[in-house]
């Protein structure tokens, strides 16, 4: 026992440790990654873009600030190309991640409202004037959002029960499609964009080849929540610094947030051929 101790337990805040090693221990245990904060700074980036999300549809809808048929599209376009540099500066600087992760957060709110409307007046509306909200569009966007958080919670608990285990091969095969997609996605861009070219746009197209495209994104998006907790299994383990508990929330909400486009999208394009 240290003489400093007192049997006084109002005093004992107040005592000296019985090695100054233990007091190191439980400064450098507060510098590392936890599970309780990275669910802490996941909650509050998911927040955020709730929030940011909910301002931006009510901005974007008739009778908001930017319910202009042109603007609105220009809103949501700018935020999706901030929110991609965002995200390019936080994946090679990880340090960024806790300043940088809250406004990913709020630029991706007003990209989800915009891509929100947009999929609802593409696949629901009726042809008529730009910046009408379809009917239903927000009972669909709701379920949506069910079927997104039903998705990430089912893998959690699919992880977390080993009855789900990625692996080399496992991480393999999910990045090589997660690519795959995203080299489609350039490809269209660029050659239907740029050049004119009439390459199919599975993304828009509601056929029944477009409709199983977006069925695997789905898939992918849902494979790609088990690389996220992997990160967070293999920081915590590992000790990793502090600042891994928000650059792997930002991982998370990335992930969730391709996630619910591709659930949006194949619910509506579902809907549109009913």
């Amino acid at each position: 026992m240290s003489a400093l101790q007192s049997h006084n337990p109002t005093l004992r805040a107040f005592e000296q440790p019985e090695r100054w090693s233990d007091l190191d221990a439980r400064e450098a245990k507060l510098s590392v990654m936890t599970y309780g904060g990275t669910i802490t700074a996941t909650s509050i980036l998911l927040s955020i873009a709730a929030a940011s999300a909910v301002l931006s549809w009510d901005a974007m809808t008739p009778g908001g600030l930017f319910v202009d048929p042109v603007m609105s599209p220009m809103w949501a376009f700018g935020a999706g190309i901030v929110g991609f540099v965002l995200a390019i500066v936080i994946s090679f600087a990880q340090k960024t991640a806790p300043f940088l992760g809250p406004v990913y957060a709020a630029v991706e709110g007003v990209f989800l409202a915009g891509i929100s409307l947009f999929i609802a007046q593409r696949f629901l509306a009726e042809p008529g004037p730009d910046g009408v909200v379809p009917a239903g569009a927000t009972g669909l966007i709701f379920q949506a959002l069910l079927v997104t958080f039903g998705i990430a919670g089912g893998m959690l608990l699919a992880y977390t029960s080993r009855v789900i285990r990625g692996g080399p091969m496992f991480n393999k095969v999910v990045m090589t499609g997660v690519i795959g997609v995203a080299l489609y996605a350039v490809v269209l861009m660029l050659l239907n964009g740029l050049l004119g070219m009439g390459i199919p746009n599975l993304f828009a197209s509601a056929s029944p080849i477009g409709i199983g495209f977006t069925a695997i994104c789905v898939v992918l998006g849902a494979l790609m929540l088990v690389l996220d907790f992997q990160l967070v299994e293999h920081g915590v383990k590992a000790g990793a610094p502090k600042h891994m508990e928000w650059y792997a929330a930002f991982g998370i909400t990335v992930t969730l947030v391709w996630l619910y486009i591709e659930v949006l999208r194949l619910l509506a394009k579902l809907r549109s051929g009913e």
